[in-house]
């Protein structure tokens, strides 16, 4: 009798540690983690493209690199004509936004006022051109952009940052108030920038170059002035500028139109458009431009 109960007692043991286990596994796995957005490469690639897209409108050489939050390079572009030495630069930016979860230009701030301890912090560039890249309030990433001066590098970021907050905005719809189109026109810029389309506040006081996009179609609304427009022809002495863009000085027949104010022209991608006379300056028009192809719909 005695070895059977030992035999049971050894049993009951054996199943109460069982149950303990099982018991402690269960609590384990109801532990709750706090959901965490991820930066993808297709977001990163969004990103990249608005960025590349104010660049090329600055004719702004450089290098954009997009890394995730632990400061990982997931995307690296390197414009046309951008010096080698940025893309490492670039990386270098976007990784001290990221980790630091802050614009890499605090800490080009602290040196410049004296702070020479911020040099030491580990993984850190101070060199103005990185921004993190949030969405609502967390940041998952950030842009880096070098080759340029300082501040163009991060206005250029800037453009690209500004699609990922958007984008994360439960409101699809885009507000820019009176004063901000005001001045955007003082200078010709931007209004608003995505991979699907663009809205520009541009202006022009003498003629421009002949120009073609392979993927934007050009909706044209003349605000101010009187202008001399030329579409359609042979462009003969076209160069690539940027990726989907050409530019020359010579085109071979086309149809010309006066623009005034109210009116209206759309511009079909591939077509060649050339300001050649500007009467009244400022010339002051809105552009859409819808896109297609690579960064774009298609």
């Amino acid at each position: 009798m005695p070895a059977f109960f030992n035999r049971r007692n050894n049993a009951m043991n054996r199943l109460i540690l069982i149950l303990a286990g099982l018991t402690a596994a269960v609590n384990a796995a109801a532990v709750e983690l706090p959901a965490k957005q991820v930066l993808t490469l297709e977001a990163a690639k969004q990103v990249a493209a608005a960025a590349a897209g104010e660049a090329q409108r600055r004719h702004a050489r450089v290098v954009i690199a997009v890394v995730d939050d632990g400061g990982y390079p997931v995307y690296l572009e390197r414009g046309n004509g951008a010096q080698v030495a940025s893309s490492q630069v670039a990386i270098d930016k976007a990784r001290t936004s990221a980790i630091y979860r802050r614009p890499s230009k605090v800490f080009e701030d602290q040196v410049s006022k004296g702070r020479a301890s911020a040099l030491a912090l580990s993984g850190a560039a101070p060199l103005q051109g990185g921004l993190p890249l949030t969405a609502g309030d967390d940041v998952v990433g950030a842009i880096g952009v070098s080759g340029e001066t300082p501040q163009e590098d991060e206005d250029i970021a800037r453009a690209g940052a500004q699609v990922l907050a958007a984008g994360a905005d439960a409101s699809p719809v885009t507000y820019i108030d009176h004063a901000a189109v005001a001045a955007a026109f003082t200078r010709g810029a931007p209004l608003l920038e995505t991979p699907e389309y663009k809205v520009h506040a541009s202006r022009r006081t003498e003629p421009g170059l002949i120009e073609v996009h392979d993927y934007e179609t050009d909706v044209v609304y003349v605000l101010e002035g009187v202008a001399t427009f030329v579409t359609g022809g042979r462009l003969l002495d076209g160069k690539v500028t940027a990726p989907g863009e050409i530019r020359g000085t010579r085109l071979e027949g086309g149809h010309v139109q006066h623009l005034e104010p109210g009116d209206v022209v759309v511009v079909p991608r591939g077509t060649p458009h050339w300001f050649r006379e500007i009467g009244t300056a400022p010339f002051l028009y809105f552009v859409v431009k819808p896109i297609a192809g690579p960064g774009g719909a298609s």
